[in-house]
């Protein structure tokens, strides 16, 4: 049997977030997983043959991991017209007719990322607005949090909806004072228009192929190896299948399932867990209130511009048939951003753990936005898990305040959460906030808005504390975590390295902390040369070269980007080069 293969990583520090002994210099990666952490010295003594792997003066974290995130919906806005970069409503009506005309009348013009915060000046665009920059063509705008929409004249008729449309239940139609539709769409309302839906265009599979793995390589770039995509449909996890079976996926993706889906999982006997460490199914998703930042989530209280109470998407009947998750054994996370909102949750949990007699410890509240003590003390008795915004003050905080007041002293309350001894994980809800971590982590430290402004200051959290919400903290709510978030002895090989160290630097410089490569399963993902291999392609590499030792891709050389340092080269290469050499002869696909 051949000696199995394994590599001894060095760096300035390695942070392994253990439970003993935090902090060391290297550690030992055979296959897939971490075998020994400690002293570089100690380790090479004891691991003589183990490859060497300088990061030099770079700092190791565990490889951060988003615990909600939505990569297979950008796979679709990708096509779309992006309307984050638009800060004028010049800008945005130059940008949605630039693309009508680029498409030809009649065909649909689909815009994703609108924030009239920062675009319209506070004003919503209605369909009349629309009408008059795109009058030949059907349009429909997605507002950034992603629970409301615009659709002009021509949308409205394509999807069958006229000023005496019956809303759906969990969803309202926007209207004048007239009591004439203005286009805006909440929640519900929007199901006609979704992709793959049959009005609006579907892109092919190749095209969303190609985005989903361009996403998933900025993520990488951010430092991410792990994510949790919530909301996925059945074309939605089609995707990820494809693109596992493709060797596509740079980071591990585990599944929430939104739960008007979830009746065929059921039928199949599907359970959290099932799946490997590169796709896993995580749960279930059911939304039960709006958004924070499109000003829609369920509030006890009235939002500050007089706007109502929020939009409240399940009915309590409703809850009550969705936590039937809890007994097909899957975990549930549940969309609940309001303090209303929240407490409805858990007055649902309550009923089902004396109702069935079993724990309903490791569900998760996903977003949890609006707390109080009441909220925390039963969410600590319960066990449930918080999934709050990491960089909404970072991100959002201008226009926050004209919501919620004072109440962002109790929003997104990392450290009150923390301190009642409740589980919290970190996520970006991108399209919805941010993606990269390290702002999260400088939001969370700073509760500064982009302009320096102070939010809610009494919940800042120490940096080590911002980064364990992006590593143990989202592991525990992925279920993951005897796999990821640590560096420790039978942990996967995940892990970031970043030019210095995020544990010393100041805090407002966090979110410019260079990511200066990503590792998973051992292997570098970011930079990638652009001829590196996709992981089947090295699997299969791995297999050919045991019976063709000259196999070209072997050949060694130094590759664009990597320093003028001979590319580290795949496993079972580095098996064979080590036999060569032991028995005197030079491996043939190490020449020239």
């Amino acid at each position: 049997m051949s000696e199995a293969p394994y590599t001894l990583v060095r760096a300035r520090r390695v942070h392994t977030l253990a439970d003993t002994g935090t902090e060391a210099d290297a550690f030992v990666v055979a296959g897939d997983r971490i075998l020994a952490v400690g002293d570089r010295r100690d380790l090479r003594a004891l691991h003589p043959a183990a490859e060497p792997v300088d990061l030099g003066d770079g700092v190791v974290v565990p490889g951060l991991h988003d615990a909600h995130v939505h990569p297979t919906a950008i796979a679709d806005e990708s096509f779309q017209v992006d309307l984050s970069a638009c800060t004028t409503p010049e800008e945005v009506a130059a940008a949605l007719r630039d693309r009508a005309e680029a498409t030809g009348a009649g065909s649909w013009v689909l815009a994703t990322r609108y924030d009239h915060g920062k675009s319209t000046g506070g004003r919503v665009l209605d369909r009349d607005d629309l009408d008059r920059i795109c009058p030949s063509w059907p349009v429909l705008v997605m507002h950034i949090a992603g629970h409301w929409a615009v659709a002009n004249t021509r949308a409205l008729e394509l999807a069958g909806l006229t000023d005496h449309s019956v809303p759906p239940t969990g969803g309202s139609y926007g209207r004048d004072d007239a009591g004439r539709l203005n286009g805006v769409l909440y929640e519900r309302t929007m199901a006609p228009f979704a992709v793959g839906g049959g009005l609006v265009p579907e892109p092919d599979l190749a095209g969303r192929l190609t985005a989903l793995g361009a996403f998933l390589g900025k993520l990488n770039a951010a430092g991410l190896t792990s994510l949790c995509d919530t909301d996925v449909s059945p074309r939605g996890l089609r995707l990820l299948q494809e693109a596992r079976d493709r060797g596509l996926l740079t980071a591990r993706v585990g599944v929430l399932v939104n739960h008007d889906f979830f009746a065929a999982e059921r039928d199949l006997g599907l359970r959290t867990g099932f799946g490997d460490a590169t796709l896993r199914f995580v749960g279930v998703k059911p939304f039960l209130d709006g958004a924070v930042g499109g000003g829609t989530c369920l509030l006890e209280q009235p939002y500050e511009d007089g706007g109502g109470h929020g939009q409240q998407v399940l009915g309590e009947r409703e809850l009550e048939r969705v936590l039937t998750v809890h007994e097909a054994g899957c975990r549930l996370a549940v969309h609940a951003n309001g303090d209303r909102a929240i407490r409805l949750l858990l007055d649902a949990f309550e009923r089902l753990q004396k109702a069935s007699g079993r724990p309903v410890a490791g569900h998760r509240s996903e977003h949890c936005s609006l707390v109080d003590d009441e909220i925390l003390a039963r969410m600590r008795a319960l066990g449930l898990i918080a999934v709050p915004f990491g960089s909404h003050v970072a991100f959002h905080g201008e226009k926050l305040s004209g919501y919620y007041g004072d109440r962002l002293s109790r929003m997104f309350a990392h450290r009150s959460l923390l301190d009642a001894g409740i589980a919290v994980a970190g996520s970006s809800d991108y399209p919805c906030g941010p993606y990269e971590p390290l702002l999260a982590l400088q939001s969370c430290v700073t509760r500064q808005t982009a302009r320096g402004e102070v939010l809610g200051g009494e919940q800042r959290i120490t940096a080590a504390g911002a980064l364990r919400l992006y590593t143990t903290g989202a592991a525990l709510a992925c279920g993951e975590e005897r796999d990821k978030g640590r560096i420790a002895p039978g942990f996967l090989a995940d892990f970031t390295v970043l030019a210095d160290d995020p544990l010393r630097v100041p805090a407002d410089q966090l979110s410019a902390l260079p990511v200066t490569s990503t590792w998973l399963c051992g292997r570098q993902v970011w930079p990638r040369p652009c001829d590196l291999p996709t992981f089947r392609q090295e699997f299969r590499h791995d297999t050919q070269h045991t019976q063709d030792p000259r196999h070209a891709m072997c050949v060694g050389r130094a590759r664009p980007g990597d320093g003028g340092r001979l590319q580290r080269r795949p496993v079972g290469h580095r098996v064979r080069h080590r036999q060569g050499r032991r028995a005197g002869r030079r491996h043939a696909c190490c020449q020239g």
